[in-house]
């Protein structure tokens, strides 16, 4: 027997599993979604992967009911960043007062998130597929045929519509032939959590190195999540470092602002690449997320970027009916919304990464100039701060 659905999402990570939860709220739609893992069980151990989310986010999750399930402890208010550059007197610094905000985004767990995203779809009418791969793919007219193996088990499903939500590696996206172009920065990600001697006054900060950015994002209990961004040599240096060696020198990255840090989980680092995907659609399968785009996390945009394709396409098929949810002309309006913004922010962030490896005497002195000239501004000023929560 083959199961029928409008809609399947293949994914279930942050912005899969929330569209899916979006979707069978607000929609009459029949949805599944297929996911190669387990569901996940709540995390035991403090995570050293957080997400920074604005206020789209903060509401996609509230809509469905999953962000107040968080709690205090895993999504933390922040209302100000500090933005510093280690080779210039330049500085920048947005508070979220200025735009009569009481923060600027939420600091949230990533782990936790999708464990109450998980938690969540079990118990809707979602039809979730869990610890089951896909075997082939077969497109029909109007509709896509999925085998899938579910653990020794298999069985078919057809589609009206599918959803690429599998990241940067997607499955589907190979499948559909979308060319993604991936380059790599030479720099990997540092993530650890760590606890200040000096408190965070619920500040993000950030400084650029010339080999790469060094974030703090303040969590609950004066504890913070790092993302250090450096070169290859000298992350793989980094990580070889002993926990005291490796404590010093984030202070001394940091020039000692927060006081003495000290690990409070280990320290993971994974490559960091842009992807591209030429384009979003291609019969009846499209991409969100890192399935189309991932970008650097100097600026904590990629989670936010998600929810802003998981928003559009939701609103967008809420205004069709089954015989179009995978109309040309529906799916080329999600391109229209999504790409150019998605292209602008991953140009944006790969600029500034390039503007910050320049070490010519006078460009870092006009490159701390400008920092402090926005700094001085406040219609500027307030401007990024709108940038930075997403509104």
């Amino acid at each position: 027997m083959t199961s029928r659905f409008d809609i399947g999402i293949v994914g279930a990570g942050l912005i899969g599993s929330a569209l899916a939860l979006w979707l069978n709220k607000h929609s009459d739609f029949s949805v599944c979604l297929i996911e190669q893992q387990q569901s996940l069980s709540e995390p035991e151990i403090d995570n050293q992967r957080v997400v920074a989310l604005g206020s789209l986010a903060h509401n996609f999750l509230d809509d469905i009911g999953v962000f107040q399930a968080l709690g205090a402890d895993h999504a933390h208010p922040y209302r100000a960043m500090c933005v510093w550059d280690d080779n210039s007197d330049g500085e920048l610094e947005f508070e979220a007062e200025s735009l009569g905000q009481a923060n600027l985004g939420h600091m949230v767990d990533s782990p936790m998130c999708n464990y109450k995203l998980h938690e969540a779809l079990l118990s809707s009418d979602v039809a979730c597929y869990f610890a089951s791969s896909i075997t082939s793919l077969v497109q029909q007219s109007k509709r896509a045929r999925l085998e899938i193996d579910t653990g020794g088990d298999s069985g078919s499903l057809s589609c009206g519509l599918l959803i690429a939500a599998d990241g940067a590696r997607s499955w589907l996206r190979q499948q559909a032939k979308i060319f993604a172009n991936t380059q790599s920065y030479g720099q990997m990600g540092i993530v650890a959590t760590i606890e200040t001697e000096l408190l965070h006054q619920d500040c993000a900060w950030q400084v650029f190195l010339e080999t790469g950015p060094v974030a703090v994002l303040p969590l609950a209990n004066n504890k913070s999540s790092i993302v250090w961004s450096a070169d290859d040599s000298r992350a793989q240096e980094l990580l070889n470092l002993s926990e005291t060696e490796f404590e010093i020198s984030l202070s001394q990255a940091l020039q000692n602002r927060l006081g003495k840090v000290r690990l409070c989980s280990p320290r993971q680092g994974f490559p960091l690449k842009s992807l591209r995907a030429e384009r979003y659609f291609a019969a009846n399968i499209v991409l969100v997320g890192d399935a189309a785009h991932s970008i650097h996390p100097m600026a904590g945009q990629g989670a936010n970027l998600g929810f802003k394709d998981a928003l559009a396409l939701g609103q967008l098929l809420l205004k069709s009916d089954r015989s179009n949810i995978a109309s040309p002309r529906l799916l080329s309006k999600y391109q229209l919304q999504r790409q150019n913004d998605n292209r602008q922010t991953d140009a944006f962030m790969t600029a500034l990464h390039h503007a910050y490896r320049v070490d010519v005497a006078a460009f870092m002195l006009a490159r701390g100039a400008g920092m402090n000239l926005l700094n001085a501004s406040p219609l500027l000023r307030k401007a990024l701060t709108a940038q930075a929560m997403g509104i």
